[in-house]
């Protein structure tokens, strides 16, 4: 059986977590639109797509259907990272889209979607991450876990120190290159933790994806403090239909 990553090494960079974070928040249809745009995407060339839209009067419905991720892109979704520069840490919002044209030829309508060719890095990052498993989870903590926990769905069990949790969930002192300190790790505390990180990423895990995880085990050492936790990680089991009466 093929050894999972270690984790300490396998978690992303602050700013490769937001970039993939941002993607896997978006609805099903705006992450095909965004899909569709980053396979089309090079060094050279900004990805650019061509989409017919539904004109004739009888298409009301799938025009409006067909606009609707479209405009939801432009108006409410936003790419959000964080990444150190000169001893901060800086949070950047981006528009998915660059630019929209409708181009109008007789009786049909086109719109063309464009990347915006300045954030090729964050592009190129991206599109080397598509394939990863990846559901639709609000929490940053939830998606983080969910990442971590699909690796071990083989295993069927994990135990990990609590610096590693931390780690995972993106719970650690943020340094720069150079080692100084940039943003201290927020909950400190294991009982602000497991209350306002991890019981509700488990909870969103296990009633929106593929997951199912638990926590079986926690290790205390000295004075009780907790040490280390362990997960109880499997596939859902699809539920079962009814049968017709």
């Amino acid at each position: 059986m093929k050894t999972p990553p270690d984790p300490d090494l396998s978690v992303s960079t602050v700013e490769e977590q937001g970039i993939l974070e941002s993607f896997f928040k978006l609805p099903q249809a705006e992450r095909e639109i965004i899909r569709q745009l980053l396979e089309r995407s090079s060094p050279e060339q900004p990805g650019v797509i061509s989409l017919r839209v539904p004109f004739s009067a009888k298409q009301v419905k799938e025009r409006r259907k067909f606009l609707l991720p479209i405009y939801r892109l432009i108006r409410y979704h936003r790419l959000v990272f964080d990444s150190i520069a000169d001893g901060a840490l800086r949070s950047t919002y981006l528009p998915w889209i660059e630019s929209i044209t409708l181009v109008r030829a007789g009786k049909e309508e086109k719109l063309e979607l464009r990347l915006n060719n300045k954030y090729e890095k964050v592009w190129r990052n991206l599109k080397q991450r598509l394939d990863e498993p990846g559901v639709r989870l609000k929490s940053q903590y939830s998606s983080r876990l969910y990442q971590w926990a699909r690796q071990y769905m083989a295993v069927g069990y994990k135990r990990v120190s609590l610096a590693t949790l931390r780690q995972v969930l993106g719970l650690k002192d943020i340094r720069d290159n150079s080692g100084k300190l940039v943003q201290e790790a927020p909950l400190e505390a294991w009982a602000n933790l497991k209350q306002r990180a991890l019981d509700h990423a488990l909870k969103e895990i296990n009633e929106h994806s593929d997951v199912e995880l638990e926590l079986e085990f926690t290790g205390r050492g000295s004075y009780r403090k907790v040490q280390s936790l362990g997960f109880r990680i499997a596939a859902k089991k699809p539920a079962k239909r009814k049968d017709a009466a």
